[in-house]
């Protein structure tokens, strides 16, 4: 349960006891979980990512940064209100940075682009090139298992950067590396 607890000035207190927050904490994953689905879903039947999809994604991470200290990536420190959304607001500006230029270049569409920008919201800015790099391995092996099933493209880079959004939040789950 650490990290589910708010500090008594946290505006999130005003909910009452502890275990309410907890409820708050599994709302937000829910929601992230469910926006990953959804993601997955729509990009598999369609190949594309709806701006409403992300949209819903970046009011899911403003709420986040506003309402939880870790909101529910573990990853992010325990900044919340306005340092929280001042960090997910750079970690997006980041984000759409490279993923801009990743699309320029063809790697993938102006969807997955906005789509992992949305992801690096909810993860803060020290998660963005981590983020990046779960992704890129996540698609590395979808584009092997792609061309093994002979499957048309172009191919569905939401399952990739969802693989990559649950390999960070495991990552940052498990720890540091002992060594």
């Amino acid at each position: 349960m650490n990290g589910f607890f708010m500090p008594s000035g946290h505006p999130a207190a005003a909910f009452g006891s502890p275990l309410a927050i907890t409820w708050i904490t599994l709302l937000a994953w829910t929601t992230l979980a469910a926006l990953l689905l959804m993601a997955m879903a729509t990009d598999l039947r369609s190949r594309r990512i709806p701006n409403h999809l992300v949209g819903a994604g970046v009011v899911s991470a403003v709420l986040q940064q506003l309402l939880l200290p870790t909101g529910p990536h573990p990853a992010m420190g325990p900044a919340f209100g306005t340092p929280g959304l001042w960090a997910g607001a750079m970690a997006a500006a980041l984000m759409l940075l490279v993923a801009s230029l990743l699309w320029r270049v063809g790697l993938w569409g102006a969807g997955d682009a906005k789509w992992l920008t949305v992801m690096a919201a909810h993860a803060g800015p020290a998660q963005v090139m981590p983020l990046l790099m779960f992704t890129l391995m996540a698609g590395g092996l979808l584009a092997v298992a792609w061309k093994l099933a002979r499957r048309p493209n172009p191919m569905p880079y939401a399952l990739a950067i969802s693989g990559g959004e649950v390999a960070l939040v495991m990552a940052a789950r498990a720890g540091p590396a002992s060594g």
